[in-house]
């Protein structure tokens, strides 16, 4: 199935403009991913780092993670840092 979740943690306030979901390869595999990212100011995912801490998927979940969670975009932010760090959490479901 395809990733759902909690958005953007540790971004201040950022909230989310948009983004397209990816369906991984292992339609069965279920399991929860967090991702590193890195936003820039214009809200930009510029780095997505797939499996942190409190990751319960398996890494068959990551590459469809990490593709998720570069497509998100964030309200613009002039003053927030060139590279802001948060983090993504991903659902995935069976279908």
């Amino acid at each position: 199935g395809s990733g759902s979740g909690g958005v953007g943690y540790g971004l201040k306030g950022r909230g989310v403009v948009g983004n397209s979901t990816f369906r991984p390869d292992c339609n069965n595999e279920y399991g929860r991913v967090v991702v590193k990212i890195e936003v820039n100011q214009e809200g930009r995912v510029i780095n997505a780092e797939p499996g942190i801490k409190g990751t319960t998927g398996n890494s068959c979940l990551f590459e469809a993670a990490e593709k998720t969670a570069r497509s998100f975009r964030f309200n613009p932010d002039s003053k927030a840092p060139i590279r802001q760090v948060g983090f993504v959490e991903l659902n995935f479901r069976p279908n």
